[in-house]
């Protein structure tokens, strides 16, 4: 029996990374990107247009504390899977968050494929 492919909202300030992420995630059975949000109001609007089964959360956001959208978005019981660029994080997942997923390079694209699809799998299990 053939699922549906998981609706994916990115959220992330960044054009390039949001592109960058996109490419990956649509490269990846089972997922699709249906929305882009640069901001907390942005992701807001796409979550009524487009109701994402899974959220890519860039930990650091403008504006507004992008913990206070994870938050909301676990209240709509939205599963967030947070994006860091950071290598050594080492302060623990904050609750409401599903992992913390390692933002990809160009430079390591092959192998971020790779962790990344094995990132989202957990969504999947």
């Amino acid at each position: 029996m053939n699922r549906s492919p998981v609706k994916v909202l990115i959220v992330e300030d960044v054009d390039v990374m949001a592109h960058l992420v996109q490419l990956v995630v649509q490269e990846i059975d089972g997922f699709v990107v249906t929305g882009m949000a640069r901001n907390g109001a942005e992701a807001r609007l796409e979550l009524t247009r487009r109701f994402p089964d899974l959220v890519l959360l860039d930990e650091v956001l403008p504006g507004e504390s992008s913990l206070d959208l994870l938050e909301e978005l676990r209240s709509l019981k939205v599963p967030v899977i947070l994006l860091t660029s950071m290598r050594d994080r080492t302060e623990p997942l904050p609750e409401g968050a599903l992992a913390r997923m390692l933002k990809p390079t160009w430079k390591t694209l092959k192998d971020d494929k790779i962790r990344i699809a094995d990132v989202l799998s957990l969504f999947h299990a």
